[in-house]
């Protein structure tokens, strides 16, 4: 991605298979969010290769999009769960995801 001349992601090359959870962790200004954006289709990017769900996504469609596992960095909630709590919900919402319960821990917030 290019901004002008200056270039803000250059070389990004990876892959996310099928149940796979990722976050993206890095500095502030690294390109997170631009990188988000542009798999998300909400960012046309200015060079490169993308592929999502089979598609490219500045051509996805909303049923394209309805199949995105996007949770964006600002979320009304995120106070309110642990990291296992989140990571357990999230698998229950995942058919063929195992689901295991810690001793002691309650139930993820509603």
């Amino acid at each position: 991605m290019r901004y002008g001349a200056k270039d803000v992601l250059n070389g990004i090359d990876f892959e996310i298979l099928t149940r796979e959870v990722v976050a993206l962790l890095r500095p502030n200004g690294a390109g997170k969010t631009t990188t988000i954006e542009i798999l998300e289709g909400f960012r046309a990017r200015s060079a490169g290769q993308v592929t999502v769900l089979s598609t490219d996504p500045v051509r996805g469609d909303e049923q394209w999009r309805a199949r995105l596992g996007v949770v964006l960095q600002s979320w009304r909630d995120h106070a309110k769960w642990r990291v296992r709590e989140l990571l357990q919900h999230l698998g229950a919402t995942m058919p063929g995801t195992a689901r295991r319960r810690s001793p002691g821990r309650g139930t993820p917030p509603s």
